[in-house]
Protein backbone atom coordinates (compact mmCIF):
# COMPACT_ATOMS: atom_id res chain seq x y z
CA UNK A 1 0.00 0.00 0.00
CA UNK A 2 2.81 2.43 0.90
CA UNK A 3 4.68 1.62 -2.32
CA UNK A 4 1.59 2.23 -4.41
CA UNK A 5 0.94 5.64 -2.92
CA UNK A 6 4.63 6.53 -3.10
CA UNK A 7 4.33 6.36 -6.90
CA UNK A 8 1.44 8.82 -6.97
CA UNK A 9 3.17 11.09 -4.45
CA UNK A 10 6.32 11.13 -6.57
CA UNK A 11 4.34 12.22 -9.64
CA UNK A 12 2.54 14.97 -7.72
CA UNK A 13 5.83 16.21 -6.19
CA UNK A 14 7.26 16.40 -9.70
CA UNK A 15 4.25 18.48 -10.72
CA UNK A 16 4.72 20.80 -7.74
CA UNK A 17 8.39 21.28 -8.59
CA UNK A 18 7.54 22.13 -12.19
CA UNK A 19 4.92 24.60 -11.00
CA UNK A 20 7.49 26.32 -8.78
CA UNK A 21 9.71 26.82 -11.84
CA UNK A 22 6.97 27.87 -14.23
CA UNK A 23 3.24 28.16 -13.40
CA UNK A 24 2.35 26.99 -16.91
CA UNK A 25 4.61 23.93 -16.83
CA UNK A 26 2.27 22.02 -14.57
CA UNK A 27 -0.47 22.37 -17.17
CA UNK A 28 1.70 20.53 -19.69
CA UNK A 29 3.51 17.88 -17.65
CA UNK A 30 2.71 18.34 -13.97
CA UNK A 31 -0.91 17.31 -14.33
CA UNK A 32 -0.84 14.01 -16.14
CA UNK A 33 -4.19 12.36 -16.63
CA UNK A 34 -5.69 11.82 -13.20
CA UNK A 35 -6.73 8.37 -14.36
CA UNK A 36 -3.19 7.30 -15.30
CA UNK A 37 -1.70 8.30 -11.95
CA UNK A 38 -3.95 6.13 -9.73
CA UNK A 39 -3.80 3.36 -12.34
CA UNK A 40 0.01 3.33 -12.01
CA UNK A 41 -0.39 3.29 -8.22
CA UNK A 42 -2.72 0.29 -8.41
CA UNK A 43 -0.38 -1.52 -10.80
CA UNK A 44 2.54 -0.97 -8.44
CA UNK A 45 0.45 -2.16 -5.52
CA UNK A 46 -0.42 -5.36 -7.40
CA UNK A 47 3.27 -6.07 -7.88
CA UNK A 48 3.90 -5.56 -4.14
CA UNK A 49 0.91 -7.73 -3.22
CA UNK A 50 1.87 -10.52 -5.63
CA UNK A 51 3.38 -12.85 -2.93
CA UNK A 52 0.13 -12.60 -0.93
CA UNK A 53 -1.96 -14.28 -3.64
CA UNK A 54 -4.92 -11.97 -3.02
CA UNK A 55 -8.36 -12.70 -4.44
CA UNK A 56 -10.50 -10.12 -6.22
CA UNK A 57 -12.35 -9.03 -3.07
CA UNK A 58 -9.09 -8.62 -1.15
CA UNK A 59 -7.61 -6.59 -4.00
CA UNK A 60 -10.65 -4.29 -4.00
CA UNK A 61 -10.41 -3.87 -0.24
CA UNK A 62 -6.68 -3.09 -0.31
CA UNK A 63 -7.35 -0.69 -3.18
CA UNK A 64 -9.83 1.05 -0.89
CA UNK A 65 -7.14 1.54 1.77
CA UNK A 66 -4.79 2.93 -0.91
CA UNK A 67 -7.59 5.27 -1.97
CA UNK A 68 -8.02 6.56 1.59
CA UNK A 69 -4.28 7.14 1.93
CA UNK A 70 -4.21 8.98 -1.40
CA UNK A 71 -6.97 11.32 -0.22
CA UNK A 72 -5.04 11.95 2.98
CA UNK A 73 -1.90 12.77 0.98
CA UNK A 74 -3.92 15.13 -1.22
CA UNK A 75 -5.41 16.92 1.79
CA UNK A 76 -2.28 17.18 3.96
CA UNK A 77 0.68 17.32 1.56
CA UNK A 78 -0.93 19.20 -1.34
CA UNK A 79 -3.62 21.22 0.50
CA UNK A 80 -6.39 20.06 -1.84
CA UNK A 81 -9.80 21.38 -0.80
CA UNK A 82 -12.69 19.18 0.27
CA UNK A 83 -14.60 19.84 -2.98
CA UNK A 84 -11.61 18.79 -5.11
CA UNK A 85 -11.24 15.60 -3.10
CA UNK A 86 -14.95 14.80 -3.50
CA UNK A 87 -14.66 15.26 -7.27
CA UNK A 88 -11.46 13.22 -7.47
CA UNK A 89 -12.67 10.35 -5.26
CA UNK A 90 -14.59 8.25 -7.84
CA UNK A 91 -11.95 8.34 -10.58
CA UNK A 92 -9.15 7.90 -8.04
CA UNK A 93 -10.64 4.70 -6.66
CA UNK A 94 -11.53 3.35 -10.11
CA UNK A 95 -7.99 4.00 -11.32
CA UNK A 96 -6.34 2.33 -8.32
CA UNK A 97 -8.69 -0.67 -8.37
CA UNK A 98 -8.40 -1.01 -12.16
CA UNK A 99 -4.60 -0.99 -12.03
CA UNK A 100 -4.56 -3.43 -9.12
CA UNK A 101 -6.95 -5.88 -10.81
CA UNK A 102 -5.04 -5.75 -14.08
CA UNK A 103 -1.78 -6.19 -12.19
CA UNK A 104 -3.18 -9.21 -10.36
CA UNK A 105 -3.56 -10.92 -13.75
CA UNK A 106 -0.42 -9.50 -15.29
CA UNK A 107 2.05 -10.23 -12.52
CA UNK A 108 1.80 -13.98 -12.64
CA UNK A 109 4.81 -16.24 -12.11
CA UNK A 110 5.07 -17.07 -15.80
CA UNK A 111 5.00 -13.46 -16.96
CA UNK A 112 8.36 -12.29 -15.54
CA UNK A 113 9.69 -10.86 -18.81
CA UNK A 114 6.42 -9.11 -19.53
CA UNK A 115 6.41 -7.72 -16.00
CA UNK A 116 9.83 -6.13 -16.55
CA UNK A 117 8.61 -4.40 -19.73
CA UNK A 118 5.14 -3.26 -18.71
CA UNK A 119 6.03 -0.88 -15.87
CA UNK A 120 8.35 1.35 -17.97
CA UNK A 121 5.65 1.41 -20.66
CA UNK A 122 3.00 2.57 -18.18
CA UNK A 123 5.19 5.34 -16.79
CA UNK A 124 6.24 6.29 -20.31
CA UNK A 125 2.57 6.66 -21.24
CA UNK A 126 2.02 8.93 -18.22
CA UNK A 127 4.86 11.24 -19.28
CA UNK A 128 4.07 11.21 -23.01
CA UNK A 129 0.28 11.59 -22.73
CA UNK A 130 0.33 15.39 -22.18
CA UNK A 131 2.11 15.88 -25.52
CA UNK A 132 -0.99 14.59 -27.35
CA UNK A 133 -3.48 16.83 -25.57
CA UNK A 134 -5.46 19.46 -27.37
CA UNK A 135 -6.81 22.61 -25.72
CA UNK A 136 -10.16 21.76 -24.15
CA UNK A 137 -12.56 24.66 -24.70
CA UNK A 138 -16.20 24.22 -23.75
CA UNK A 139 -19.35 26.25 -23.24
CA UNK A 140 -22.22 25.66 -20.80
CA UNK A 141 -25.64 26.96 -21.86
CA UNK A 142 -28.80 27.16 -19.77
CA UNK A 143 -32.11 28.91 -20.21
CA UNK A 144 -35.12 29.84 -18.14
CA UNK A 145 -38.57 31.28 -18.94
CA UNK A 146 -39.52 34.46 -17.07
CA UNK A 147 -43.11 35.67 -16.81
CA UNK A 148 -42.14 39.30 -17.37
CA UNK A 149 -41.36 41.49 -20.39
CA UNK A 150 -37.77 42.08 -21.54
CA UNK A 151 -37.87 45.62 -20.15
CA UNK A 152 -38.36 44.24 -16.64
CA UNK A 153 -35.68 41.55 -17.00
CA UNK A 154 -32.85 43.60 -18.51
CA UNK A 155 -32.01 45.81 -15.48
CA UNK A 156 -31.51 42.72 -13.28
CA UNK A 157 -29.23 41.13 -15.87
CA UNK A 158 -26.95 44.17 -15.71
CA UNK A 159 -26.60 44.02 -11.93
CA UNK A 160 -28.36 42.76 -8.81
CA UNK A 161 -27.93 43.03 -5.08
CA UNK A 162 -27.30 40.15 -2.71
CA UNK A 163 -29.23 36.93 -3.35
CA UNK A 164 -31.07 36.16 -0.12
CA UNK A 165 -32.06 32.60 -1.07
CA UNK A 166 -29.88 29.93 0.58
CA UNK A 167 -27.98 27.68 -1.85
CA UNK A 168 -29.74 24.54 -3.04
CA UNK A 169 -26.96 22.82 -4.99
CA UNK A 170 -25.29 20.15 -2.85
CA UNK A 171 -21.70 21.25 -3.52
CA UNK A 172 -22.60 24.83 -2.57
CA UNK A 173 -23.89 23.51 0.73
CA UNK A 174 -20.60 21.69 1.27
CA UNK A 175 -18.56 24.86 0.82
CA UNK A 176 -18.11 25.48 -2.91
CA UNK A 177 -18.37 29.29 -3.44
CA UNK A 178 -21.67 30.39 -4.99
CA UNK A 179 -22.76 33.71 -6.57
CA UNK A 180 -24.31 36.28 -4.27
CA UNK A 181 -24.09 39.66 -6.06
CA UNK A 182 -23.15 41.39 -9.32
CA UNK A 183 -22.01 44.99 -9.66
CA UNK A 184 -21.91 47.00 -12.87
CA UNK A 185 -19.60 49.93 -13.64
CA UNK A 186 -21.50 51.08 -16.70
CA UNK A 187 -23.60 50.03 -19.67
CA UNK A 188 -20.93 50.30 -22.36
CA UNK A 189 -18.15 48.20 -23.89
CA UNK A 190 -15.12 48.27 -21.61
CA UNK A 191 -17.11 48.86 -18.42
CA UNK A 192 -15.90 46.92 -15.39
CA UNK A 193 -18.12 44.42 -13.62
CA UNK A 194 -17.67 42.14 -10.62
CA UNK A 195 -19.42 38.93 -9.72
CA UNK A 196 -19.12 38.28 -6.01
CA UNK A 197 -19.28 34.77 -4.60
CA UNK A 198 -19.64 33.49 -1.06
CA UNK A 199 -16.47 33.41 1.01
CA UNK A 200 -15.22 36.68 -0.49
CA UNK A 201 -14.38 35.22 -3.92
CA UNK A 202 -14.59 37.82 -6.70
CA UNK A 203 -14.58 37.41 -10.48
CA UNK A 204 -13.57 40.62 -12.28
CA UNK A 205 -15.19 41.16 -15.67
CA UNK A 206 -15.12 43.65 -18.55
CA UNK A 207 -18.10 44.22 -20.86
CA UNK A 208 -17.21 42.98 -24.37
CA UNK A 209 -20.59 43.38 -26.08
CA UNK A 210 -23.84 45.04 -25.10
CA UNK A 211 -27.13 45.28 -27.00
CA UNK A 212 -29.76 46.79 -24.70
CA UNK A 213 -32.54 44.34 -23.80
CA UNK A 214 -30.98 41.69 -26.05
CA UNK A 215 -27.47 40.61 -25.13
CA UNK A 216 -24.72 41.24 -22.58
CA UNK A 217 -21.31 39.60 -23.11
CA UNK A 218 -18.35 40.03 -20.77
CA UNK A 219 -14.79 38.76 -20.57
CA UNK A 220 -13.62 37.34 -17.25
CA UNK A 221 -10.27 39.04 -16.73
CA UNK A 222 -9.48 37.87 -13.21
CA UNK A 223 -10.69 34.95 -11.14
CA UNK A 224 -10.14 34.38 -7.41
CA UNK A 225 -7.08 32.56 -6.10
CA UNK A 226 -9.25 29.72 -4.94
CA UNK A 227 -7.58 26.27 -4.54
CA UNK A 228 -10.62 24.69 -6.18
CA UNK A 229 -9.86 26.67 -9.39
CA UNK A 230 -6.11 27.27 -9.66
CA UNK A 231 -4.55 25.04 -12.28
CA UNK A 232 -7.84 23.25 -12.90
CA UNK A 233 -9.91 25.52 -15.15
CA UNK A 234 -10.18 29.07 -16.46
CA UNK A 235 -13.57 30.75 -16.88
CA UNK A 236 -13.02 33.02 -19.88
CA UNK A 237 -16.28 34.60 -20.98
CA UNK A 238 -19.90 34.89 -19.89
CA UNK A 239 -23.06 35.98 -21.67
CA UNK A 240 -26.73 36.67 -21.03
CA UNK A 241 -29.13 36.68 -23.96
CA UNK A 242 -32.78 37.78 -23.79
CA UNK A 243 -35.41 36.56 -26.24
CA UNK A 244 -38.74 38.35 -26.31
CA UNK A 245 -41.62 35.88 -26.69
CA UNK A 246 -43.98 38.75 -27.61
CA UNK A 247 -46.52 37.53 -25.08
CA UNK A 248 -45.24 39.32 -22.02
CA UNK A 249 -42.66 36.63 -21.23
CA UNK A 250 -38.91 36.37 -21.82
CA UNK A 251 -36.45 33.55 -22.34
CA UNK A 252 -33.20 34.26 -20.47
CA UNK A 253 -30.17 32.32 -21.69
CA UNK A 254 -26.91 32.14 -19.75
CA UNK A 255 -23.60 30.96 -21.22
CA UNK A 256 -20.10 30.48 -19.83
CA UNK A 257 -17.02 29.63 -21.88
CA UNK A 258 -14.14 27.94 -20.09
CA UNK A 259 -10.95 25.96 -20.67
CA UNK A 260 -10.19 22.81 -18.71
CA UNK A 261 -6.64 21.88 -17.71
CA UNK A 262 -7.15 18.53 -16.00
CA UNK A 263 -7.58 15.15 -17.64
CA UNK A 264 -9.37 12.94 -18.45
CA UNK A 265 -11.46 15.70 -19.99
CA UNK A 266 -14.65 13.62 -20.31
CA UNK A 267 -14.75 13.10 -16.54
CA UNK A 268 -13.91 16.60 -15.33
CA UNK A 269 -16.00 18.22 -18.07
CA UNK A 270 -19.09 16.52 -16.65
CA UNK A 271 -18.39 17.96 -13.20
CA UNK A 272 -17.59 21.42 -14.60
CA UNK A 273 -20.82 21.51 -16.60
CA UNK A 274 -22.80 20.51 -13.53
CA UNK A 275 -21.19 23.22 -11.37
CA UNK A 276 -21.53 25.99 -13.96
CA UNK A 277 -25.16 24.99 -14.53
CA UNK A 278 -25.79 25.43 -10.80
CA UNK A 279 -24.15 28.88 -10.94
CA UNK A 280 -26.26 29.87 -13.96
CA UNK A 281 -29.53 28.72 -12.47
CA UNK A 282 -28.91 30.41 -9.12
CA UNK A 283 -28.33 33.74 -10.87
CA UNK A 284 -31.11 33.36 -13.44
CA UNK A 285 -33.69 32.29 -10.87
CA UNK A 286 -32.84 35.39 -8.88
CA UNK A 287 -33.32 37.53 -12.02
CA UNK A 288 -36.64 35.76 -12.60
CA UNK A 289 -37.82 36.48 -9.05
CA UNK A 290 -36.86 40.15 -9.24
CA UNK A 291 -38.37 40.70 -12.69
CA UNK A 292 -41.65 38.92 -11.93
CA UNK A 293 -42.12 40.85 -8.67
CA UNK A 294 -41.85 44.24 -10.33
CA UNK A 295 -45.16 46.16 -10.60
Amino acid sequence: MVAANAVAALLFVLGGWLFSISPTAILVVGLPSLLFVPFASGLTAAWVWKPLGLGVRAVLWHSFTCWLLSLLIGAVAFSEGAICLIILSPILYCGIAGGALLGRIWFRKHHDRLNICIIPLIFGAILVEPAFRKPQMSVVTDEIRIAAPVSNVWPHVLAFRGIAEPPQYWLFRLGLPYPVETTNGGNFVGAERTCRFSGGAVFKEVVAEIEPEQRLTFDIVEQPANPELIGHLDAQRGQFELRDNHDGTTILIGRTWYSLHVRPAWYFDWWTHDIFRAVHLRVMRNVKRLAENEP
